[in-house]
C-alpha cells in the first residue's frame, strides 16, 4: 500500500489558504495525496487526528491563515493550533507539518501564500516529503 500525504486546509481566508493548497498540490505532483477542507484554523486539529488515524496516512499537511488583530482571539487560536498538532504528531507517532500562518499584515500573507522565495505550501510539500523518507 502506498501511503498518502494528507493535506488538511481551512476553508477561512480561503483565498490565502487556496494559494498554499495549490502551490503545494504542485510540488507532490506524482505523490498520492488526499485534501480535506475544514471551516477555520480551529477544526484543523481534530481532522488531522481522524486523518492520522487511517493507516494509510503517512503524514499530515495543516494550512490555514490566521490574521493578527486587535484582541487576543488570534493568538489564543493560534496556540491552540500548534500545541494540538504537535501533541498529535507524537501521540500518532506520524509527522505533521506546521503551516498554519500566523500574519499580521497583507504583505506578509500575500509572500507566505503566493511568492516564490517564502512560499509555506511549496515548503510544507517538502517537509512532508523528507519526512516520509525519513519513516
Amino acid at each position: 500500500m502506498r501511503k498518502k500525504i494528507a493535506i488538511v486546509a481551512s476553508e477561512f481566508n480561503k483565498e490565502y489558504v487556496d494559494g498554499l493548497v495549490r502551490h503545494c498540490q504542485r510540488e507532490l505532483r506524482g505523490h498520492p495525496a488526499l485534501t480535506v477542507r475544514v471551516p477555520g484554523a480551529y477544526e484543523i486539529p481534530l481532522m488531522v487526528k481522524r486523518l492520522l488515524k487511517r493507516r494509510d496516512v503517512a503524514v499530515a499537511i495543516a494550512f490555514g491563515v490566521i490574521w493578527q488583530g486587535k484582541t487576543a482571539h488570534a493568538d489564543l487560536i493560534a496556540s491552540a493550533v500548534t500545541n494540538n498538532l504537535m501533541a498529535l504528531a507524537l501521540e500518532f507517532d506520524k509527522p505533521v507539518i506546521h503551516q498554519v500562518l500566523d500574519v499580521s499584515n497583507e504583505k506578509q500573507a500575500r509572500e507566505r501564500c503566493f511568492g516564490k522565495a517564502l512560499n509555506r505550501g511549496v515548503e510544507g510539500a517538502r517537509a512532508a516529503l523528507t519526512m516520509m523518507k525519513l519513516s
